[in-house]
């Protein structure tokens, strides 16, 4: 790649061609992510090491009125000295950052922060006599907000949380055409750590002409891009867009996903693990299998080429090499990703069942919430929430991220705006928020919103041969349901509280709250309920087998596992499956219940279920 190193402004030439290409190999990734031309990077360098910001010198913000003299819109236009040249290389500017946050800390910053929210109140066009202007913002600046992420190899979760930014009243100012003069992209810049905007020309402008960006550059899809600006075309997408769901092709089930390897046939021969004339032997990387597993039939060994079981967090995809090699059985099913991941959960569980009501709009079934894939369902969804909208329906969502766990970058929210520029931060699916929840009596806090989690045995899927673990786990919000404006309450709207707020978590045994269930809730039974979710629990793994890999599980006489089921009730006692996951935190059942890990073993290897904490619901 040729690079010009001399062109340079004002004759401040770059001494030493060193830094430069040093600048140039720290940042090659991200200008070329964002499509830069390389003959900027010699004077982007020479503005950033110079903190040089002199948009102003070209651009200035006009303030469009109304008939009333009210300031309606801002758009930049080129100030009428200058001409603008895309082959320029001087055409390239930073633009500065008026906000940048994270979503869940927003209110709580804004309070402590009356300058900031002026300063924001004014970018978006906010009257001064707005009694709530925090509110206001957090309404309106979806509109306003861009989105990165600062993950890192071998960081947490929380650090694959994006952030959010508004630009300064420059950048916020620019307005969106199909026909774009500039573009503009976030950038990291190494020498300061700070974050910019880069804002170059793509297009000459002449003097006096407005500056405009794509606000979806490299959306091409025409449907896909007219979805994507409803935050500022408020396009009504009902009359023309259907929001009836199909199931994808079998590429969206590989797209992203890591290979799977299968045996030719299912006919390897199979160990009887019971007519073993020895201990069964067990390789594992689970802590709490090392020191739980009791049962003197089994034998914890070092090296898994040695083991008769392998039992592992990581995940396991070679089910060939497994089958034609070894003699082992292993913790995991053949493509059991479309029970473990969000998206893929929602396909299959809808399977069999009726599209979506055109008069009630229910969908179905109905213990799966309206789900769907801001990724490639986008247009459906703005459709069905103009269409429960328009019928008065409640409309109450949340976005969850595919694959993080622990309601990390998960949102409430009943604003269109922010769940479609919610996408933006990564896929996501967006779920029909459970706004009438059955809720618990909490001493301390008043009526909550709680969750439940089983933990599912997975025997066999031909025949299918599924148990439950007859003690379930209980997860409660701290503070009492409500549905007014703050749905950033965590405390409120989500019940997973050990990794944060765990000062004030509520612990109850499953032996505890049945009778406090049944004494709260005169009108249902738990038995009764508890049967519905087992009903749902076996329904999910008799549609995951409907369609061969890779669009669902497959049979591996190898295989066994374990799931855990989270799901939430209404208030008419009604189970919604919120997730499956795969190798549950099974701290809390080996605390509570100390023959957890022999019962879960006795069960997958040895099929004794009598008399160990488990329900067989292979059938109905």
């Amino acid at each position: 790649m040729d690079m010009n190193y001399n062109h340079v402004e004002h004759g401040d030439a770059l001494e030493n061609r060193a830094l430069l290409n040093s600048f140039i190999e720290l940042h090659r990734s991200q200008l070329q992510l964002s499509n830069v031309p390389n003959f900027f990077y010699p004077i982007l360098f020479h503005k950033l090491q110079n903190q040089i910001f002199d948009a102003g010198e070209y651009f200035s913000i006009v303030e469009v009125e109304n008939d009333e003299g009210e300031t309606v819109r801002r758009k930049v236009r080129v100030t009428g000295e200058h001409n603008l040249l895309k082959t320029d290389p001087s055409m390239i500017f930073l633009i500065d950052h008026a906000y940048t946050y994270r979503i869940n800390n927003i209110r709580n910053e804004l309070e402590q922060l009356p300058q900031l929210v002026e300063r924001l109140s004014h970018l978006m066009l906010i009257p001064a006599d707005e009694e709530n202007k925090i509110d206001a913002i957090i309404e309106r600046m979806w509109k306003f907000n861009h989105t990165y992420t600062l993950a890192v190899d071998g960081g947490s979760a929380e650090d694959r949380e994006p952030y959010w930014y508004i630009r300064d009243e420059f950048g916020s100012a620019i307005e969106h055409s199909e026909q774009p003069n500039v573009r503009m992209a976030p950038f990291l810049s190494m020498m300061d750590g700070q974050m910019y905007t880069l804002l170059w020309v793509i297009d000459d402008i002449e003097c006096d002409d407005s500056v405009t960006v794509d606000y979806v550059c490299g959306t091409r899809d025409d449907l896909l891009r007219r979805a994507k600006l409803v935050p500022w075309t408020d396009d009504d997408l009902t009359e023309d867009v259907e929001y009836q769901q199909t199931e994808p092709d079998e590429q969206y089930f590989n797209t992203g996903r890591e290979s799977e390897t299968l045996p030719s046939s299912d006919t390897y021969p199979v160990i009887d693990l019971t007519k073993l004339n020895r201990t069964i032997k067990v390789f594992t990387d689970v802590e709490l299998i090392h020191n739980h597993l009791l049962d003197n039939r089994f034998q914890i060994v070092d090296n898994q080429s040695d083991a008769d079981i392998v039992f592992s967090r990581k995940h396991f995809k070679d089910f060939k090499k497994l089958c034609e090699e070894t003699q082992q059985f292993i913790n995991q099913y053949p493509f059991e990703n479309v029970i473990n991941i969000k998206d893929l959960l929602a396909v299959i569980c809808r399977r069999t069942s009726p599209l979506i009501n055109h008069e009630t709009l229910q969908s179905y079934p109905l213990w799966l919430p309206t789900t769907y894939n801001l990724t490639y369902e986008l247009p459906k969804f703005i459709s069905y929430f103009q269409h429960r909208e328009n019928n008065d329906l409640d409309n109450h969502w949340i976005v969850k991220p595919f694959n993080l766990a622990r309601s990390i970058d998960t949102h409430v929210t009943k604003n269109l705006n922010e769940i479609i520029r919610l996408a933006d931060s990564g896929p996501k699916i967006v779920c029909k928020y459970i706004d009438r929840p059955l809720l618990f009596h909490r001493e301390d806090s008043g009526l909550v919103k709680f969750d439940i989690r089983y933990v599912v045995i997975l025997r066999s899927l031909e025949p299918l041969k599924v148990y439950v673990y007859e003690k379930f786990w209980l997860r409660f919000a701290n503070k009492p349901y409500s549905l007014d404006n703050n749905y950033d309450d965590y405390q409120v709207h989500f019940t997973v509280m050990n990794y944060r707020y765990a000062q004030n978590l509520k612990k109850i045994t499953c032996e505890e709250f049945v009778p406090l269930f049944d004494k709260q809730q005169p009108n249902l039974k738990w038995s009764n309920v508890q049967e519905n979710i087992f009903s749902m629990i076996r329904q999910v793994f008799e549609r995951a087998i409907l369609r061969k890999p890779p669009c669902g599980m497959a049979p591996c006489s190898r295989s066994r596992a374990i799931y855990a089921v989270d799901l939430m009730l209404d208030e008419n006692g009604q189970p919604y499956l919120l997730e499956m996951n795969f190798m549950p935190d099974i701290e809390r059942a080996c605390l509570y219940y100390p023959t957890f890990i022999d019962d879960i073993f006795r069960t997958l290897f040895l099929d004794e279920s009598s008399n160990s904490n488990v329900v067989d619901i292979s059938s109905k």
